[in-house]
């Protein structure tokens, strides 16, 4: 009987051993999982920040751009002398366009470059 008890020991050892095993194997598995989720929100969170930080840049150049083209037509009543040199430096500075449009009243009298570089 006594060799009986012994051997159910062993069996339940090994059965206790086993669980926690594979309770430590699903912990670690678990965790890595959990760091990985925690990874990829902190880079889309960064690329977010990025984006919108990028974004904000590139409209205060169109703003400052469309207010300085409004000033320019206003104190120059619509007209505006070398307007080609004028809409040059302006996209030089403010990388936001691609190209100007001189439309005093809504109506486009000037365009700056009149074909795509």
């Amino acid at each position: 009987m006594f060799k009986q008890l012994r051997k159910a020991n062993q069996n339940d050892y090994l059965l206790i051993t086993a669980t926690l095993i594979l309770l430590v194997v699903f912990s670690l598995s678990l965790l890595s999982y959990v760091q990985g989720q925690q990874k990829a929100a902190e880079r889309d969170q960064a690329l977010a920040t990025g984006f919108s930080r990028t974004l904000k840049g590139e409209i205060k150049n169109s703003l400052t751009l469309s207010t300085t083209l409004k000033e320019l037509v206003l104190a120059s009543d619509g007209k505006v002398d070398n307007f080609s040199t004028v809409a040059k430096d302006l996209l030089a500075e403010n990388t936001a366009a691609s190209n100007l449009q001189l439309a005093p009243k809504g109506k486009v009298t000037e365009i700056y470059p009149l074909k795509r570089k």
